[in-house]
């Protein structure tokens, strides 16, 4: 593999991993970081970091203990903890944030915003059946449409009811409760009023259906698009999806009606990724795929060594992928392990520029994330 220095590789790649210390020693092999690497953080089981335009690095935690925070803000150039906001016993979800707070719900019963400037609860709301729920009942973030905050309550097994729940961002009051037929796919999208449509969320759900809801709850439209779709992602007036029928979908966003079809080999778990015309989306069939956003001409394809499990995120003129380690699949399958775990950096037109894999690597367990926040890139390990 080539050698990279930190800017030439990634511009610059802070790592965000929990350290298992004395692994390197015990083994007698080198287990650090196989990529260059500016500071490590001491986060158990990281949720997918943030970074707001105007405040710190944000992580939450997929732990369920009271020791460990909520949510965390971290120094971006040292990885320095600012703060913490700790909560009461629960696995929590990702975080969700806007110009102001971060939001988290939490098995333990609880909604929470946190300023994330001032490191203090703005407020705190009970919720009800989510106690006795599965763990995956808090798999995906909030999601932040206009004056709403959206919950994506929903499980992988009959345990819960699966429900979008609205609230308001400036105090926790209860706007809405869409009750859903099945649980969902993936992760929601927030989307933008426009073309006489309100602004809302985009679900995809394991009826093979992806719907939009606007922020007093109702149903905008259903498309039926075959079995689970992916996790949704919005850019302007369009829809993108990955399905099971091994397609990548173009909606549009105000009445649902497909726009394009681009053909993968299998289906995609990860969201896609929208920039500057082009729609980047990594399928369960090892490759990473660029089209044009517009028409839906397939522009590029590139071979992986696995399923993607995260990303591409975009840094600059590169594309940051991982690829492995364990996903938690909705419907039948529960929690998969993919192996090998790898690190990809790509150039936007598909060149290859830097591959990072974590076979034998112990040090801080497996590579679950990779994001792009400011002018760093991010990895979450166990």
């Amino acid at each position: 593999m080539p050698s990279y220095s930190r800017r030439d590789a990634l511009k610059a790649l802070p790592a965000l991993a929990a350290g298992l210390a004395g692994c390197a020693s015990l083994t007698g092999r080198d287990d650090s970081l196989p990529m260059p690497t500016a500071w490590t953080a001491g986060v158990r089981t990281p949720t997918r970091a943030l970074r707001p335009p105007s405040g710190p690095l944000l992580v939450g935690t997929g732990s369920p203990f009271h020791a460990d925070p909520m949510v965390s803000a971290l120094d971006p150039e040292t990885g320095e903890e600012r703060w913490a906001v700790t909560g009461r016993k629960g696995y929590r979800s990702p975080l969700g944030v806007d110009d102001q707070y971060a939001y988290l719900f939490s098995k333990a019963g609880r909604a929470t915003a946190v300023d994330y400037e001032a490191g203090e609860r703005a407020w705190n709301i009970g919720l009800t059946g989510v106690d006795r729920a599965d763990p995956g009942v808090v798999q995906y973030p909030p999601v932040v449409a206009d004056d709403t905050v959206v919950l994506p309550i929903s499980g992988t097994e009959n345990d819960v009811v699966d429900r979008l729940l609205g609230m308001s961002r400036e105090d926790g009051e209860r706007r809405f409760r869409a009750e859903l037929p099945a649980s969902l796919a993936g992760a929601p999208a927030s989307a933008p009023a426009g073309d006489g449509s309100q602004a809302g969320v985009v679900a995809p759900i394991l009826d093979g259906t992806v719907r939009r809801f606007a922020t007093d709850g109702s149903e905008s439209w259903r498309v039926d698009v075959g079995p689970s779709p992916s996790s949704v992602a919005v850019a302007g007036d369009t829809v993108f999806v990955g399905s099971a029928t091994e397609e990548l979908l173009a909606l549009d966003a105000a009445t649902g009606e497909p726009r394009w079809r681009g053909s993968l080999r299998n289906t995609a778990f990860a969201r896609p990724l929208v920039s500057d015309g082009r729609v980047y989306v990594g399928g369960a069939d090892y490759f990473l795929y660029a089209f044009d956003a517009e028409t839906g001409t397939r522009l590029w394809r590139r071979e992986l060594a696995g399923p993607v499990t995260c990303g591409p995120t975009r840094v600059g003129d590169r594309l940051v992928t991982v690829v492995g380690s364990d996903l938690l699949v909705r419907g039948h399958s529960g929690t998969v392990p993919f192996e090998p775990t790898a690190l990809y950096v790509h150039a936007t037109d598909g060149t290859l520029l830097g591959e990072y894999w974590f076979e034998g690597y112990l040090d801080g367990g497996t590579v679950n994330w990779v994001v792009a926040a400011g002018d760093g890139v991010y990895v979450g390990q166990e």
